[in-house]
């Protein structure tokens, strides 16, 4: 046998720093769960002691990939991530660290092609770039802002697309400020989508959804069994687990390979969905980490946009795009706690707000379930009833940078001229001339006669007192992120109420 490799002791002394070091480590890209040592971990096989050159104890480490040439291993001790030239190892290290990346490649030529895309591929999920994973599943790009990304996919009933076997029909991916992926989120079978007739945007008021209970579940249980089988196929038997906050805590099943854990959850009469998150909020059985008071003040007082005309507006606002159904509510509820640094998904909230089939949540319950997780992460909630709507009743909240949630209808008038105004603003050069049109157009609306159909709930996330104008944005894609509506017209168009999420 031959012998170790034998270092002179300056390099002895800086391999086993390399080795121990949490400066060496590579730390989870995202920033709202915690990174605890791995409690359940995989199997002791799995692990392997790393010689120490220095003569200690070796470090216990598991292979995870190769990135740029170098071995991506994960300590133990911490669960922390790093990478090592394979140049610094000794050759028994490096034989078996060669034996796991065989593996790994055999793995991974089982994986994609059961998924049916190129979805996984050899470095753990939570130094994978989201850009590479949209590319893979083919998803547009729904929101970018400086704190982080989105894309998301919708299908409708009888499409081709495929995802461990079953058709998803929303898929949408995550990421961080620095564009590394935190979660992936398909949702199959659900109350939303399946059977729904509607349109997209303005547009998902027509058509309703044509389904029943029963044929809701039994969809639910055929995607739940395509899904499991697909999966247990390639990656064997999963664990049980509890996963999420407050009520929307479920139970899971979960399968980890490489650092990446995929969970299937199935919630009867509500949804099927699959989840590719990294191992530690599994392992954190999906518990987010808190955001500092003080950074999250500042960093929404920073996102505030003050123009030369008046205008002041909220810039960094995640877009949800609802889909073909009506979770407005749910969606809105997502970018409101999306922007106070709360994660959350529109499914999950439709479920604990008590959604029905195709659509309509009431609002107080949604904020009522919502309030625990929220006040667990140091904010609060506030609804405000409000005969009219004026500029002084938002403008203190939009000034800190908190967006308000405004229940409303979103009647043919109101969309018209709401449509008609923020086109009309790209070519105003006289805003005084402006704002007297706007007083003009808006006041036959004191004394119309308020409409009652296609509630809505949409984000106010701007206002402009000289011309008495809101900004406002709708969950329904780029095209909605920011409209421009007379004050009148939009007191006119009010339910009598707005809600916050506060810092």
């Amino acid at each position: 046998m031959r012998a170790p490799r034998a270092f002179d002791k300056p390099t002895a002394m800086r391999i086993s720093a390399i080795l121990r070091s949490s400066a060496a480590a590579i730390l989870s890209c995202g920033g709202f769960w915690s990174l605890p040592a791995l409690a359940a971990g995989p199997p002791a096989a799995d692990w392997h002691r790393l010689s120490d050159p220095t003569g200690r104890e070796g470090v216990e480490a598991r292979f995870e990939g190769i990135k740029d040439g170098r071995y991506l291993l994960r300590r133990r001790n911490d669960a922390k991530l790093f990478e090592v030239n394979p140049g610094l190892l000794t050759k028994s290290d490096r034989l078996w660290l060669d034996a796991a990346a065989k593996r790994l490649e055999s793995e991974l030529a089982k994986l994609n092609p059961a998924s049916g895309h190129p979805l996984f591929s050899g470095t753990p999920f939570e130094v994978r770039q989201a850009t590479e994973i949209a590319t893979a599943l083919g998803l547009p790009q729904e929101s970018k802002t400086r704190h982080g990304a989105s894309w998301r996919l919708y299908q409708k009933a009888g499409a081709s697309y495929r995802l461990f076997g079953a058709m998803p029909y929303s898929l949408a991916l995550y990421a961080d400020a620095g564009g590394c992926a935190t979660s992936l989120s398909a949702v199959f079978a659900n109350k939303g989508d399946f059977g729904s007739k509607a349109g997209e945007a303005e547009k998902h008021f027509e058509g309703g959804n044509e389904t029943t209970e029963e044929a809701l579940e039994k969809a639910i249980s055929k995607d739940d069994k395509a899904l499991e089988d697909a999966i247990r196929q390639v990656l064997g038997e999963p664990r049980v687990q509890r996963f999420g906050e407050g009520k929307s805590r479920r139970t899971l099943r979960r399968w980890d390979w490489n650092g990446h854990s995929v969970l299937l959850s199935r919630e009867p009469g509500e949804y099927v969905s699959l989840m590719i998150v990294p191992v530690d909020l599994a392992e954190a059985d999906g518990r987010t980490a808190r955001t500092a008071d003080r950074t999250l003040r500042e960093r929404l007082k920073a996102d505030v946009r003050r123009d030369a005309n008046g205008d002041v507006y909220l810039t960094q606002i995640p877009m949800v795009n609802q889909g073909p159904k009506g979770y407005c509510v749910p969606a809105t509820f997502e970018r409101a706690l999306r922007t106070m640094g709360i994660e959350s998904d529109m499914y999950l909230l439709a479920m604990v707000g008590g959604t029905g089939i195709g659509g309509g949540t009431s609002v107080g319950k949604l904020l009522d379930a919502v309030r625990s997780q929220v006040y667990s992460k140091g904010r609060r909630t506030r609804d405000v009833p409000l005969k009219d709507l004026r500029v002084r009743d938002v403008k203190s909240y939009l000034d800190e940078g908190i967006p308000v949630m405004w229940t409303m209808m979103a009647v043919d008038e109101y969309g018209k001229i709401t449509n008609e105004n923020t086109k009309a603003r790209k070519t105003v050069t006289d805003w005084a001339a402006h704002a007297a049109s706007l007083k003009t157009l808006s006041a036959p609306f004191a004394k119309k006669e308020k409409p009652n159909e296609n509630h809505h709930i949409c984000l106010i996330v701007g206002y402009n007192e000289a011309t008495d104008e809101f900004a406002v944005s709708d969950s329904w894609g780029a095209a909605f992120e920011r409209r421009w509506v007379p004050a009148k017209v939009a007191s006119w168009a009010s339910q009598g109420s707005i809600f916050l999420i506060l810092p």
